[in-house]
């Protein structure tokens, strides 16, 4: 099986999560494709460890485009690699899996994926993903924005796909994206996942929820045995399981624990923006009760240090 991941250095850690949680859980072997800006930056963090079951095989990707709604977002241009990652794979395979780097496995994911990977081939559809959204729904505000996208079917969450290769470059899909892209005219609320959902328009294969599980982090009333339930975690939403906010909640705490036991290390704190970074650890002094922190001065650390890192 092949997976992609798509990133750059400020999410090496995640996807090192990632890989560390999918090389526990699978005793299948598993081609990783990893598209990054700065390669050597993740290999030599992977060249410290041993991923028995996973083959990484590296992607450089440059980025020649204007890309859409970048300005003051949380992400960065990374999270438009994905549409333009699978034109640089040479190799000869018949799939691949996009991954977001911020998912967890918590059981092996293998066989699941190839049932739905074998559905796909002998369907009409070229990818394979999970629905959060649709055009019948009560929210007035969903209706507004699929007929601001133009879109009046449904919309996937992007953090898993299945591609069917051999339909991707039999029809060209690669530059036709790239091409959609360029001409994307409006503001992308959701970046490279709108842009997805407006090229394809509801014509996917449906993915179940178990291989692209979506948390909310500042939700208060998930439990933790749910989210193990399901095959993956994905950690949606602004407020990160490595922001401050993030430890205030069950999730934040749950990943900051997988973090501890992957590198024996005591916290992960890794801000977007450095402004909102500052007032969520003047918060956190205020109320450290509310935190799952067992060492106040070790985290008041390295919370403050990311602040005058560069």
């Amino acid at each position: 099986m092949n997976f992609i991941y798509c990133l750059d250095k400020n999410y090496n850690i995640q996807a090192l999560m990632s890989f560390f949680s999918l090389n526990k859980v699978t005793s299948e072997k598993i081609n990783i494709y990893i598209a990054h800006n700065q390669p050597s930056s993740l290999n030599k963090e992977i060249n410290k460890y041993e991923f028995e079951n996973l083959n990484f095989k590296f992607l450089e990707i440059k980025n020649n485009f204007d890309l859409p709604n970048l300005h003051n977002s949380h992400v960065t241009e990374a999270t438009y690699y994905r549409i333009f990652a699978i034109n640089l794979i040479k190799d000869d395979i018949d799939h691949v899996v996009y991954i977001d780097s911020d998912i967890l496995f918590n059981k092996d994911p293998y066989f699941t994926f190839h049932q739905y990977l074998n559905r796909l081939k002998k369907s009409e559809y070229i990818i394979c993903a999970n629905t959060i959204g649709e055009y019948e729904t009560d929210e007035l505000s969903t209706i507004e924005y699929f007929d601001y996208m133009e879109m009046n079917d449904k919309y996937f969450n992007a953090g898993v796909i299945i591609y069917d290769l051999k339909k991707y470059f039999n029809n060209d899909i690669g530059n036709k994206l790239e091409k959609h892209l360029i001409n994307f005219q409006k503001e992308a609320k959701y970046w490279d996942q709108d842009i997805l959902n407006t090229f394809f328009n509801g014509k996917y294969l449906e993915l179940p929820q178990t291989l692209n599980n979506n948390v909310v982090v500042e939700d208060t009333d998930i439990k933790i045995e749910d989210v193990l339930d399901n095959i993956t975690v994905h950690f949606a939403g602004k407020t990160k399981p490595w922001h401050v906010k993030g430890l205030k909640y069950p999730i934040g705490c749950f990943f900051q624990k997988q973090y501890q036991e992957i590198f024996d290390k005591s916290y992960f704190i890794s801000p977007f923006n450095k402004t909102r970074h500052l007032k969520e650890t003047l918060e956190f002094v205020k109320k450290s009760d509310q935190y799952c922190v067992d060492n106040y001065l070790k985290f008041l650390f390295i919370s403050l240090s990311k602040i005058f890192k560069s």
